[in-house]
């Protein structure tokens, strides 16, 4: 008797099991990639993005490149809308890219501004708030 319950017990959990996996499999098959079509994604996306950094007239360090099944999403930021419009040329002229989906933003006037003056200035010396005046 003790044999046969643990006979059943084992057949219902290995049953519960495969209809568990069998409900995971048809999820997963209408929302994720292959193997195959992750990496030649993966593999798209870095030639993007490598056509992006090697641009002659622009750089695109703020712009971020994800594909999916052949689609290139462009998001990031950059000053110009000539820029935007470059940065979506590019990413057309790979082969592989079946479309481009242009999400970059432009900075705004403020952001721009700050970018360039952070990177040329310095900040002043500051001293200690309780630091003795040493001028006589």
């Amino acid at each position: 008797m003790k044999r046969k319950l643990i006979l059943f017990s084992l057949a219902a959990v290995t049953a519960v099991g495969f209809v568990g996996c069998a409900s995971d499999k048809a999820d997963s098959d209408s929302h994720k990639r292959t193997t195959g079509r992750y990496i030649d994604d993966k593999m798209l996306g870095m030639k993007v993005k490598g056509a992006l950094d090697d641009s002659e007239v622009y750089k695109f360090p703020d712009v971020k490149v994800n594909t999916y099944e052949g689609t290139v999403q462009l998001t990031g930021f950059v000053d110009t809308d000539d820029q935007k419009r470059k940065a979506e040329e590019i990413a057309r002229n790979i082969q592989g890219v079946s479309s481009v989906q242009n999400q970059i933003s432009l900075k705004g006037d403020a952001e721009r501004v700050r970018d360039t003056t952070d990177r040329n200035t310095t900040p002043p010396p500051t001293t200690a708030p309780n630091a003795p005046n040493t001028t006589p």
